[in-house]
């Protein structure tokens, strides 16, 4: 197997495995009237030991503000988008396979902000990547209708 190809198996398929599990695990929860406060707290704990783990057997830490401020930007935003799929949930008893192709079109917000920020355009084929994010968009509507 090349680094390539062990890149997107451990950064691609194997966190989809991780995630679909997490939207099984917020639709259980949910479904015991966990408040979302509450609810965000015991994600957190389940990150932080994570976290410990991999501090505790990692020998090469590296901390900057540089690095830190927009890690925690990720968890902010990535908090209220989970909370807010908490609240669909279960407050208006929206079903999770419905919600997680929905919120899964993340994934345009991030291309879209990649190509810009980081110029990703003068390295993606942009034909099969606009390709690409209309079967996205027709999945979602797809599956939300």
């Amino acid at each position: 197997m090349t680094q390539e190809q062990m890149g997107i198996v451990i950064g691609g398929l194997l966190p989809a495995l991780f995630f679909g599990v997490a939207g099984v695990c917020q639709k259980w929860s949910n479904q015991h009237g966990i408040s979302t406060g509450a609810y965000l707290v015991s994600i957190g704990v389940g990150v932080v030991l994570v976290g410990a783990v991999l501090w505790a057997i990692n020998t090469d830490q590296k901390f900057s503000s540089a690095a830190i401020v927009p890690a925690v930007g990720m968890g902010i935003a990535w908090g209220i988008g989970v909370v807010l799929v908490a609240i669909g949930i279960s407050k208006y008893g929206a079903p999770i396979s419905q919600l997680a192709p929905l919120y899964n079109m993340n994934t345009l917000v991030t291309v879209v902000i990649a190509l810009v920020v980081f110029s990703e355009w003068k390295d993606v084929n942009l034909v099969k990547l606009t390709i690409g994010a209309l079967f996205i968009i027709l999945g979602g509507v797809l599956v939300s209708s």
